[in-house]
């Protein structure tokens, strides 16, 4: 079981939520809240070291960005804003349509960027690929293949022209993003049946997909995706292609873990070994599960769990972080909070 350290509110006004959770450099975190603030802090001891509001900014995503030495932000001001370790803003790139922005991932200098949805039929939500060194206009627009909000983008973890985005419209797209075509670029679409909550690359030749409904599911990669990234070869069937993508499908898992929700996919820092975040309202708890596979061909199970009591009292949590003895958490009561475990 683990063992609460500290809490803190990093100054806010009562009532803000603490949205998400990243590190930055060796020994900072950072959170981004309802009130458009970019938060800067230190993990050990929570104190404030600098801290940016963009006005009408409307934050919604926070990742690290060029290895952690620099952070990126995104809103629905149609913005995407990069700081660096004093909250300073270093650049910006905007959405050409000034659109909001609803999800947000880096790799090096790429940065992938999700719109929100305004209901304006196909076309109306695009997943849009930057460079950060020309930050003028997107490398890549694609914006045929989902009809809702993007909620999730993830870069395969070996081969980072691929690109995963999950939405709200119930699918899963893999894209290769050498390919300036979509209809090219598009290489698998996974279909849960239900709004995507967070999604990504479990291994190289794996996606989890949790949905807002609390369902999880793991699909096989098509082998020439996970490691090519683009197209197959010609030598697949249809039949073969629906074969590799029967997904692990835990089903609704809130009964089995005991939780109201679950948060996201974590890693531990030694081993990179997932684990699953979830939490219980009433229960006023918040718990971490290990993924566990005895390797390649074996099936993914729920491993051993810790429970963190208290959570954050009745609130949602929102984000976690976990580290070495350490976690951090963040959420709807306003307060990122220290643990041990």
């Amino acid at each position: 079981m683990a063992k609460p350290v500290s809490s803190s509110t990093l100054g806010c006004e009562p009532d803000t939520y603490f949205y998400s959770l990243a590190r930055i450099g060796n020994n900072s975190l950072a959170t981004i809240g309802s009130d458009d603030s970019l938060r800067i802090f230190d993990p050990s001891t929570l104190r404030s070291i600098a801290s940016a509001q963009p006005r009408g900014s409307g934050l919604s995503c926070l990742q690290p960005f060029d290895d952690r030495s620099t952070l990126a932000t995104a809103g629905r001001d149609g913005t995407i804003r990069l700081w660096d370790s004093r909250a300073k803003q270093a650049s910006q790139l905007s959405e050409p349509q000034g659109r909001p922005f609803s999800a947000l991932a880096c790799h090096a200098n790429i940065l992938a960027a999700g719109t929100e949805s305004n209901k304006e039929g196909l076309g109306d939500v695009s997943v849009l690929l930057y460079d950060a060194r020309n930050p003028s206009i997107p490398l890549r627009d694609y914006a045929e293949s989902h009809t809702d909000s993007i909620t999730q983008l993830a870069f395969h973890p070996s081969h980072p022209h691929v690109v995963l985005s999950g939405s709200t419209d119930g699918l899963v797209s893999v894209f290769n993003g050498n390919e300036a075509d979509e209809e090219e670029a598009l290489q698998t679409v996974f279909n849960p049946r239900s709004a995507v909550h967070c999604a990504g690359f479990l291994t190289g030749g794996e996606v989890y997909v949790f949905t807002t409904d609390e369902q999880i599911l793991i699909y096989p990669l098509p082998t020439s995706t996970s490691t090519e990234g683009g197209g197959d070869d010609g030598q697949s069937s249809a039949a073969d292609q629906q074969q590799q993508q029967q997904p692990r499908d835990f089903g609704d898992v809130r009964e089995k873990l005991n939780c109201m929700y679950v948060i996201n996919l974590l890693r531990q820092p030694a081993d990179n070994q997932p684990l699953i975040a979830y939490g219980h309202n009433e229960q006023q708890r918040l718990s971490v599960m290990q993924l566990s596979s005895l390797g390649a061909g074996s099936q993914w199970e729920f491993g051993p769990s810790v429970d963190f009591p208290g959570a954050h009292g009745e609130e949602v949590v929102r984000d976690m972080l976990v580290g070495d003895g350490r976690a951090w958490s963040c959420g709807e009561d306003g307060c990122v909070r220290v643990w041990k475990w």
